[in-house]
């Protein structure tokens, strides 16, 4: 019996005489990385956003301007006549990758018309375009004169941006476009850039 009591006791001590305060010893290597776990469930999609308003923000627009044709009294006596305007925000970029648009208004009814454009009399309207200026021409299809112009004003609308723009020559505006602005009427152009008539 008095050896259990010493067993007992001397187990006692050694539980009472460990100490707490001795110092950690170094960390051991990184074990091997886990296998990758199977992939959650795919979430709901989220509700799609209304379409936001077109961009109006770089879309240049003149006021209508009188004919830059020059001409004796409503009568040119020519078979070919053009006018050139100064244009100070067709740079380069819009004339490399932007949409120019011309028209041309009878100021006695307020038609409105896109060139290029024919007219009844058998009179050409188009236009020429280069970094900084328009040039509007007419001519006549079978060489005769062009006598009173139809248009009195015209304006110009310059569309910047992701077009590869045309030779510019006829009205050519785009070759390859999501939209091209050419085929819109001039009450569309209007409405969709938010254009001051």
């Amino acid at each position: 019996m008095k050896t259990k009591l010493l067993c007992v006791f001397v187990a006692m001590l050694a539980i009472v005489s460990c100490s707490k305060d001795g110092e950690d010893g170094d960390i051991g290597p990184q074990g091997p990385q886990g296998e990758q776990g199977s992939a959650g469930p795919q979430g709901e999609a989220g509700a799609q956003g209304e379409q936001g308003e077109p961009g109006t923000a770089n879309v240049i627009y003149s006021d209508w301007f009188d004919s830059p044709i020059v001409d004796d009294d409503d009568n040119i006596e020519a078979s070919t006549a053009n006018g050139t305007v100064d244009v100070a925000g067709l740079s380069e970029e819009l004339v490399e990758t932007g949409t120019v648009l011309v028209y041309g208004k009878i100021t006695s009814n307020n038609n409105v018309y896109a060139l290029p454009y024919l007219g009844n009399q058998g009179v050409s309207y188009y236009y020429y375009f280069d970094e900084g200026i328009i040039n509007i021409r007419l001519a006549t299809v079978d060489g005769s004169n062009i006598g009173a112009p139809l248009f009195d004003t015209y304006r110009y609308v310059l569309i910047p941006g992701g077009v590869e723009a045309g030779d510019g020559i006829g009205g050519v505006t785009s070759k390859a476009s999501a939209i091209d602005f050419s085929t819109l009427s001039y009450e569309e152009v209007v409405s969709r850039f938010n254009i001051s008539d």
